[in-house]
């Protein structure tokens, strides 16, 4: 088995909010130099950039590749239906994505007007269409506080229904790792996957999050396989932000930043909707909403997990670092990425004695973030981005 880092959500320059750069050259040239070896190729239900990815992928065998860096068809879609919830799906081929296409319309779900449609449908009944032409799909960011499972479901069984036994994979997102999200028992049979969600191709956005998977070769029948675990296929490492950096960690107020105890807004069994202290917008924090739907479980995991790595793009911490010491942070990155090959490998594989001798300060921050020891200046809360302190 070999290891292939794989970033399977994206979005291409047709979705709303992407960057004109969001195409297969750029995407491809990211990836090498992030050092992500499996992209998704994004919004394959749009026709136009349909038509772009079969016109520009090379197929060897049911391996789609672009300039050495391998594909899978990949789209995210948003269903409406008993509230809105957002999905990634996974295709074998270009057909398959041409059947779920083609149904979409005819029964008029959607128009497939942008790279990530709204479509008019549960998501059990959406897990059906998907299951029956041969493709993957679970439920994208699945913990973030709107467009998202938990957000809209209390369970896995109450967004799938009776397709929940049927569910292989669930992305953790921004606002959650492991740790996190083992303490829901009802998630064991499901591999946690970290994808980026990316709209850039910025080395601070594609390949943010990342899964690590053993693979025989880069392609869907392998990594369908790895997250069943089937025959040595498996996910091996989950890397990622630290959630305490989400908008939406902790409960806090939009107004006034003020963090909450989740015993102090509960009055009379009901959650307060707005802040005790000035009276503004006050958001349950992921970290809350999985407590309270494990208390109403009562279910333990008991699942084993791969490691989940905390980690930061390499070019955050460089601009950190700019602040106490004069660089030119664009020529520091170039010459890390020429004598390591690729970020990931500096962020998580370069022994530290190597990274320190071409720059001993990053080493130095890249042990403490190894060791998981890296101290918060502002844990994100009520729509405010938390702010690590390098």
């Amino acid at each position: 088995m070999k290891h292939f880092n794989a970033d399977l959500h994206l979005h291409s320059r047709f979705s709303i909010g992407t960057s004109p750069q969001m195409d297969l050259p750029h995407m491809s040239d990211a990836a090498r130099i992030k050092g992500v070896d499996i992209l998704g190729t994004s919004d394959c239900l749009y026709g136009p950039w349909l038509e772009e990815l079969e016109s520009s992928l090379e197929k060897s065998g049911d391996r789609y590749e672009f300039e050495g860096i391998a594909y899978v068809i990949e789209a995210e879609v948003e269903t409406t239906v008993g509230g809105r919830v957002h999905h990634l799906i996974l295709f074998p081929s270009f057909s398959s994505a041409h059947e779920l296409r083609d149904i979409i319309l005819e029964h008029g779900y959607s128009q497939l007007t942008s790279g990530r449609p709204q479509l008019k449908i549960a998501p059990e009944g959406l897990f059906s269409l998907v299951r029956d032409v041969g493709a993957l799909v679970g439920p994208s960011h699945a913990f973030t506080p709107w467009t998202s499972m938990y957000a809209a479901y209390d369970s896995i069984h109450d967004c799938y229904g009776e397709n929940a036994k049927h569910v292989t994979f669930l992305e953790l997102g921004l606002s959650a790792d492991t740790q996190m999200a083992s303490k829901l028992a009802e998630l064991d049979s499901c591999a946690f996957v970290s994808f980026s969600d990316a709209h850039s191709p910025s080395p601070e956005k594609l390949g943010r999050e990342i899964t690590r998977f053993a693979l025989r070769r880069a392609s869907f029948r392998e990594i369908n396989r790895a997250l069943q675990g089937v025959n040595g296929r498996e996910v091996v490492l989950n890397v990622g932000l630290d959630p305490r950096e989400g908008k939406y960690h902790l409960t806090g107020c939009r107004r006034c930043k003020k963090a909450y105890k989740l015993e102090d807004i509960i009055i009379d069994g009901r959650v307060l909707k707005t802040c005790p202290g000035c009276g503004g917008p006050l958001k349950i924090g992921v970290k809350d909403r999985i407590r309270l739907l494990t208390l109403k479980s009562h279910e333990l995991s008991v699942a084993r997990r791969p490691p989940y790595v905390h980690a930061v793009p390499l070019m955050e911490i460089l601009k950190a670092m700019k602040q106490s010491q004069r660089m030119n942070v664009k020529k520091v990155y170039e010459a890390l990425i020429q004598r390591f090959d690729n970020e990931i490998a500096i962020l998580i594989d370069a022994p530290l004695t190597s990274v320190e001798q071409q720059h001993p300060q990053l080493a130095e921050i890249l042990a403490r973030f190894r060791r998981d020891a890296i101290d918060f200046e502002f844990v994100g809360r009520g729509g405010w981005y938390g702010k690590i302190k390098i």
